[in-house]
């Protein structure tokens, strides 16, 4: 059954993400010193804020602003819910804002479930083994949470993407090679790298290439593996040199690119 975990990510800006199951508990009348933004993936929540009791259902959004007073307790019997807290200057410099408006209401629905999904994936995430590309892809995943809140419901402006053909070769080369040297890939270090902030880099390069550098350096390493397989290496031994976390996790995402395991790679 699922539980409370609290998860703090002390090397990106503090952002914190809170999952919530219970039935039971109830939180007295508080405020954060940041922005909070969830999404009720299962039950309904309710709480007393802006002087008035709210009941958000499954689908509801919950998005708070700084020092937004409000309680909380589960309104109908159970509820699970993703909860990710950022301070002002977190939004600002993962998302390359300048101008930050907040948001005007506290509990719209979510539009396509989008960003539902995109918290769930963020907790995911941070409950996956720390291969060196876990950080690269929780930054991502926290990137499209605060882009999915920011750009629908708090009136922000995302610099459009464009294309960069320059820098997305650059990107590709550095993961290629920082993937051959078994480095550990930061979407901070690989932005900084080509030029460009990380957020405008994730969209550029979803644009351009329809991945983001999370899924090129997964490519790479699958790339990689696959050559060090028909070098004559063992699958357990092409999945350390590659940098997966162990065979199984090769074999997954060699499934996913090629569509064959490893065993099915035959060499003539």
């Amino acid at each position: 059954m699922p539980h409370n975990r609290y998860h703090h990510l002390s090397w990106h800006h503090g952002i914190e993400l809170f999952e919530a199951a219970f039935s039971t508990q109830t939180f007295a009348r508080h405020a954060h010193e940041g922005f909070a933004i969830g999404a009720i993936a299962e039950g309904a929540g309710g709480y007393v804020c802006r002087g008035e009791s709210m009941i958000l259902p499954q689908g509801s959004l919950s998005l708070m602003n700084p020092e937004e007073a409000h309680t909380g307790h589960a309104a109908a019997g159970r509820v699970r819910y993703n909860m990710l807290y950022a301070s002002e200057t977190a939004v600002r410099t993962v998302l390359g804002l300048r101008d930050l408006q907040g948001f005007s209401t506290i509990a719209p629905q979510d539009r396509g479930l989008r960003l539902t999904r995109a918290l769930a994936t963020l907790a995911d995430r941070l409950k996956a083994p720390e291969t060196p590309d876990w950080r690269l892809a929780v930054e991502e995943a926290v990137h499209e949470v605060l882009a999915q809140a920011f750009g629908h419901y708090g009136g922000a402006r995302l610099r459009p993407p464009g294309e960069e053909p320059r820098a997305i070769r650059h990107l590709r080369d550095r993961i290629a090679a920082g993937v051959a040297a078994g480095d550990r890939l930061s979407l901070t270090e690989l932005a900084a790298e080509v030029g460009l902030t990380p957020s405008y880099l994730i969209r550029s390069s979803t644009r351009a290439t329809g991945l983001t550098p999370h899924g090129h350096v997964l490519r790479a390493r699958v790339d990689h593996a696959r050559q060090r397989l028909l070098d004559g290496m063992t699958a357990a031994e092409a999945a350390l040199s590659a940098g997966f976390c162990d065979q199984s996790h090769l074999i997954r995402q060699f499934r996913r690119h090629y569509g064959v395991t490893p065993g099915a790679l035959v060499r003539h």
